[in-house]
């Protein structure tokens, strides 16, 4: 990740195994002791050379959720089937609470192939972004 792309809003791309995840938060920083959000956008693109199930994790650490209240910390998101080389974008709020001290957040953002079902993992793709609040 070089200078320009923190300036842009921490995009954040890995490929490796299955899927290419691209990150981002807009805007860039959460507002610290606010009931406020950032949209994290989320692009999984299949790069495996077949039509995997996929689906999308995303855990936030204590103090940030998904809701206002923040209680909400752990999301899944299942997209089906992915065809080789097709993408999806989703969009999701990130809270922060009146509680929310400054400082660097941790978030993980899972891509999970499935086979049979989406009880059983074939093998996944994982990236940690931070979140930083000022």
């Amino acid at each position: 990740m070089g200078l320009l792309d923190l300036l842009r809003g921490g995009r954040v791309q890995e490929t490796t195994g299955y899927y290419s995840l691209h990150c981002e938060a807009h805007p860039y920083r959460l507002p610290a002791h606010k009931s406020d959000y950032v949209e994290l956008e989320v692009k999984a693109k299949n790069t495996s050379g077949k039509e995997l199930l996929t689906s999308l994790v995303v855990v936030v650490p204590k103090l940030l959720g998904f809701d206002q209240t923040a209680l909400s910390r752990e999301k899944e998101i299942r997209l089906g089937m992915l065809q080789h080389g097709e993408a999806r974008d989703m969009t999701l709020k990130l809270w922060g609470t009146a509680r929310t001290p400054p400082g660097n957040y941790p978030v993980k953002v899972y891509a999970l192939s499935h086979y049979r079902d989406y009880g059983h993992i074939l093998g996944e793709v994982k990236k940690i972004i931070d979140l930083r609040a000022v």
